[in-house]
This record gives C-alpha cells, structure tokens and sequence, in this order.
C-alpha cells in the first residue's frame, strides 16, 4: 500500500471558491477539481457516482452558512452529506470519505492546502471498498431528503 495515491473528486462552488483565481492554475493544482455554480446542486448521485468511478473521497467547497448565491443551496449540500455520510456507513464504508467545508476563498489560494488534508484523510483510511450496491447507497440517500 505504499504506492497508494487516493483519488479525491473536489466540488467547489464558484461563487465561494476561486473565482478570482486563475482556474486553469487551480485546475493543474488540483486533480479531480469540478467547479460548479451551486454546491446545493450536487445530489446522492453525484456522489456515489464519484465513488463508483473509482473515487476513495468526495469534498465539496460551498459558501458560508447564510451566504449562499442561490439562497439555501450551502444548506442543501450539507444536508445530503450528513444523509449520504449515514448510509455510506450502513454499507460499510468510512463517512469521513465524504466532506463539506462551507466558507469562502475567492482567490482559490486555500484550495490545495485542503485538498492536501482530506487526501490526507483518504490515506490514513486506505483505497475505498467498491462500491458495488451503489444504486442502492444513492437511492436510500435520495429517500432521506
């Protein structure tokens, strides 16, 4: 296990996180950085996708609590990371595989430094378990909206 590089898929919204930045910079920083205009339009699928793909973790980047572009998106996301987090567990898998940091950082500047520290996690736990009943992780997830 010492040749073990952790994929992680990074979510960043882009109205919180870099949008300052130079993105192609962040983009060769980062592997597996997706940004989007919402972290509330990430759903189960998403993620659990992500997993199935060969992910061993998931980050999502929102907004602050109360400072969402889109309202209650931030809100949204945090939610269904709590529910995907408690069914991921019910299948055998770490929660702590998936992860939500709710701030800002226009300039994208503590972007890698994070990402450093979740691939940190994702080392300490070790590659993920397959995912094999993934359609059964994202619809339970989805049922506790």
């Amino acid at each position: 296990m010492t040749n073990y590089k952790p994929k992680l898929v990074c979510f960043s919204c882009r109205f919180g996180w870099g949008y300052l930045g130079d993105e192609a910079v962040l983009a060769a920083q980062i592997k597996n950085w997706i940004p989007i205009i919402c972290s509330g339009k990430i759903d189960a699928a998403h993620i659990v996708d992500a997993f199935r793909r060969g992910a061993d973790g998931v980050f999502i980047l929102g907004c602050p609590e109360g400072d969402c572009h889109y309202q209650d998106g931030n809100f949204e996301a945090k939610k269904r990371v709590y529910l995907i987090q408690k069914v991921l567990r019910s299948f055998g898998i770490e929660p702590e595989r998936v992860r939500i940091e709710l701030s800002i950082d226009p300039e994208g500047k503590r972007i890698p430094g994070l990402v450093a520290e979740m691939t940190d996690v994702l080392l300490k736990l070790g590659p993920s378990k397959k995912v094999e009943t993934a359609d059964r992780v994202a619809v339970a997830a989805e049922k506790g909206k």
